[in-house]
Parts: structure tokens; C-alpha cells; sequence
């Protein structure tokens, strides 16, 4: 994995239980990639699964995680600014 970050969001606000991209400044690098490794300020280094495709069939432009205390930690920090760092793209 690489170590040195692809790409950095210095103000991403985190909206509710999953990391919603259309909002992010790296969006074209990670826009419908199956899954990405992001280092986010004070909860780490994860691994986050694209989000499933609507109830419409539209492409959810969303990634989530699989850790229900990341989901945890992420819901009690709604409307925080954070930085994330993209570390890689799969």
C-alpha cells in the first residue's frame, strides 16, 4: 500500500453514516471504484466498500464502513470538518 497520500481533502464535513464522495475534492479519483484506503484525522487508516446502487439502480456515490465503531465514530462526528487522505484505489 502505498504511504505517501494520492490525494488530500483538508475540509471534508462528514454529513452521516457513510463517506459521501460527490462532496469530496478527490472525487474523480475514487468516483464508482469498488473499494479505497483513506487515512482520516483521529479514527485512522481504513478501508472503505462502495456504498450499493439505489433502489432506482442510480450509482450511490457513497462509500461505507464495514466496522460498526468506525459507522459509530463517524455518526458522533457529523458536521465536523476533517482531512482525509486517499492512500489507494482498488
Amino acid at each position: 500500500m502505498n504511504t505517501k497520500p494520492i490525494a488530500t481533502d483538508e475540509s471534508y464535513r462528514i454529513l452521516d453514516n457513510q463517506f459521501w464522495y460527490n462532496d469530496c475534492s478527490f472525487i474523480d479519483l475514487i468516483k464508482n471504484k469498488e473499494s479505497i484506503v483513506v487515512n482520516i484525522d483521529d479514527l485512522g487508516v481504513r478501508e472503505l466498500r462502495h456504498s450499493e446502487d439505489g433502489n432506482d439502480s442510480r450509482t450511490t456515490l457513497s462509500y461505507k464502513f464495514s466496522n460498526k465503531d468506525d459507522r459509530d465514530w463517524w455518526i458522533e462526528n457529523r458536521g465536523k470538518k476533517v482531512t482525509i487522505e486517499l492512500l489507494s484505489v482498488n
